[in-house]
């Protein structure tokens, strides 16, 4: 691998802003979570289809596992974000070039961070909704727009490091 120039790139509003959301749905869907705890079957859907019907079933105690999850996941691409000098490029880095390019790429795991941490609380919400008789399924429109929301960052980010 290259050595590309090492740059501290400070941190943008957009990216405080997007930080802030994150922490506010993490925080959100752990009391949810806590509120709801007690009025929760012991025994919930724990996966749905493509359709968003349930289609597997275990412990209440699963749901843990969506927020521990969030939360590692935006820990490590907040750490990633520390070195952007270790990211794979689609072109060469020069030292002209690189505070574009590295603060394209750390907006691009900003907006990620975000539309996981968004997409798990949706998630744990939706699947605490099922298990107390609030819904019956996720809806089949989640899976499409998931797919929409992080593949069309991804390809606006990828077009716009190309510049």
């Amino acid at each position: 691998m290259a050595n590309l120039p090492k740059l501290t790139i400070a941190k943008s509003n957009l990216e405080r802003w997007h930080d802030g959301i994150s922490v506010l749905l993490l925080l959100s869907s752990v009391i949810y979570l806590i509120v709801k705890w007690p009025d929760l079957p012991q025994t919930i859907a724990i996966h749905f289809n493509g359709r968003g019907e349930a289609d597997g079933w275990g412990s209440k105690a699963a749901l843990v596992i969506l927020p521990i999850i969030s939360f590692l996941l935006f820990a490590g691409l907040a750490l990633l974000r520390k070195i952007p000098h270790e990211f794979n490029y689609m072109t060469t880095i020069t030292e002209q070039n690189a505070p574009y390019q590295y603060k394209t790429s750390i907006l691009l795991l900003s907006w990620i961070k975000l539309e996981i941490v968004a997409l798990f609380a949706y998630v744990q919400w939706a699947a605490i909704q099922v298990a107390s008789g609030g819904a019956s399924k996720l809806g089949i429109w989640l899976l499409p727009v998931i797919l929409v929301i992080l593949i069309g960052t991804i390809v606006f980010y990828v077009m716009k490091s190309k510049k």
